[in-house]
């Protein structure tokens, strides 16, 4: 069963783009671009752990997720063709799941966290048998999908 404010969201993430008339000043356009700022950096996305919880239940892969949780575990970095991936496990806020996360830090900065930290994970679930994984956790050079980041400490990486 989805959740209705999930599906909401769905419906926004794989929405069309519609062209953009412009029709304020100088100001106007400071404010727009201080929004899409704050959009790219994830600061209006709102965690849902249920989301990611029923995502693992339900065997979904390749859905944006905002992750609200705590490092359990950090993991040796894994080099692969896209890149070198700074890892770590973090259990969600519920205490339902275990997620792994998979942050490109080819693309990134790596995210300096520590076992103990709560963290704010913003990417994409890819189901597995373990609790899944979160990655696409940085900013899209290609502009493919929308940007992911983490947050350790107040401050964002992405």
């Amino acid at each position: 069963m989805r959740h209705p404010a999930r599906n909401e969201r769905l419906k926004r993430s794989h929405g069309t783009k519609a062209p953009l008339a412009w029709a304020g000043g100088p100001g106007a356009l400071a404010l727009l671009l201080s929004l899409v700022w704050l959009a790219a950096c994830g600061a209006s996305t709102q965690p849902d752990d249920a989301a990611i919880v029923s995502d693992f239940h339900d065997h979904q892969s390749n859905l944006e997720v905002t992750a609200d949780a705590t490092v359990v575990r950090l993991l040796p970095d894994r080099t692969s063709s896209t890149g070198t991936h700074e890892q770590f496990i973090i259990k969600l806020s519920s205490g339902d799941l275990t997620v792994e996360v998979e942050h490109n830090i080819s693309i990134a900065v790596r995210a300096p966290v520590k076992e103990g930290d709560h963290v704010i994970v913003h990417g994409v679930y890819v189901w597995n048998a373990q609790g899944g994984l979160i990655h696409f956790t940085h900013h899209d050079p290609q502009g493919t999908h929308e940007g992911g980041y983490i947050q350790d400490g107040g401050t964002t990486y992405d």
